[in-house]
């Protein structure tokens, strides 16, 4: 992918697939303000991203800092976050900023790629812009590292886009400016996926339940690892399931002998990851959805999915106490949960008609920003 020149005084600078979900209705936005932007594309995440922001229609062409798979371990990012270190610093003149003044850098969320890019920002002399600024669990453990990615990276923006009062809450003490976006950019991707009218009902939802597991604290935890499964293999004897299988997730349980276990039961379909669009309308019709991802949590908050989320802790606070459940890897909690949606509790209504639009507010602040020299 060739990235985009000129004089533009925008850089976006993100890495991995859910940072380009989230932040599609962004770039859709600044294209539809005629905002010129570039969009730096860190490699974290290589596979489908150009499929995602095609699926999307996003027409700014991205620059991609490393070509290489997916990164799927710890070693692996190591080295591929010396490269993009370097090869972003080395590029920098031609991000940063230009003859108008510097460059406003927008990074997202609390990946590498977002550390990565507001750190060398900053070095190089540019104004960060963090989207989905202040979420926080309070536990620098949980999630680890993506609660200290939150700290640092508040650090060192200068402005926070933050998805509600609570999350600003959580950054008065900073020395930045707050802008609250009202709710998550997410609200406005599940908008483009599926429309403000197509999500059935609760009681509509004939799907199977969906499954979805890929973060490495509980792939690479045995004691984690079959305490998920287990969960899995309990709803399987109530609901027909759909596994997705990350590529990281599908490597795991080919390791463990956990795969061919999976595909013995006649009950569970697996499926390899797919890209956004499908995806969303899988979770859309969905009986219940098992899942460990933060972005699902507030997509299916919004679409009022009953939800067990596969986690000790959560830096965000959409659905709690409607139709999410924190399940804290306690059998106890799986074992309600799985009851009570079988009795018809814990589906929520979607939410997808609300009049609020993150991502309009995100660009107007931009273009405020870009007028008065901010």
């Amino acid at each position: 992918m060739e990235g985009n020149g000129g004089e533009a005084r925008v850089t976006v600078i993100m890495g991995t697939r859910a940072q380009v979900i989230k932040m599609a209705p962004v770039l859709l936005e600044l294209e539809r303000q005629a905002v010129e932007y570039r969009l730096v594309l860190t490699g974290q995440h290589r596979d489908t991203v150009a499929e995602l922001l095609e699926e999307f229609g996003v027409r700014t062409g991205g620059r991609l800092l490393v070509d290489r798979p997916d990164v799927k371990g710890r070693g692996e990012a190591v080295t591929w976050l010396a490269r993009v270190v370097w090869r972003l610093w080395r590029s920098r003149k031609g991000w940063a900023g230009t003859r108008s003044g510097p460059a406003e850098v927008l990074v997202h969320g609390d990946t590498f790629s977002t550390l990565v890019g507001a750190v060398v920002a900053r070095l190089a002399g540019a104004r960060v812009l963090h989207v989905e600024a202040g979420l926080r669990s309070h536990d620098w453990r949980n999630p680890f590292p993506e609660e200290l990615v939150r700290v640092v990276v508040s650090r060192l923006a200068h402005v926070g886009y933050c998805p509600g009062e609570w999350a600003c809450g959580n950054l008065r003490s900073r020395k930045l400016r707050v802008v609250d976006t009202g709710a998550n950019t997410i609200l406005d991707s599940l908008r483009l996926a599926v429309g403000r009218t197509s999500v059935p009902d609760g009681a509509e939802r004939a799907g199977p339940a969906v499954v979805s597991i890929h973060r490495f604290e509980n792939l690479y935890s045995g004691e984690r690892l079959a305490r998920i499964l287990s969960t899995v293999e309990a709803i399987s004897e109530r609901f027909p399931v759909l596994m997705v299988l990350h590529p990281s997730t599908r490597k795991r349980l080919e390791q463990t002998g956990d795969l061919e276990v999976l595909e013995s039961n006649p009950r569970v379909s697996l499926r390899a990851r797919m890209t956004y669009l499908p995806f969303m309308r899988h979770l859309a019709e969905a009986a219940l959805v098992v899942t460990d991802g933060g972005s699902n949590q507030e997509e299916l908050s919004y679409l009022g999915v009953p939800t067990l989320l596969m986690r000790t802790a959560t830096e965000r606070r959409e659905g709690l106490g409607d139709n999410v459940v924190l399940d804290g890897l306690d059998a106890r909690v799986s074992e309600r949960f799985v009851e009570t949606v079988a009795e018809g509790g814990h589906r929520g209504s979607a939410k997808l008609d609300s009049e609020c639009c993150p991502s309009e507010v995100i660009v107007a602040d931009i273009l405020r920003r870009l007028e008065q020299g901010d």
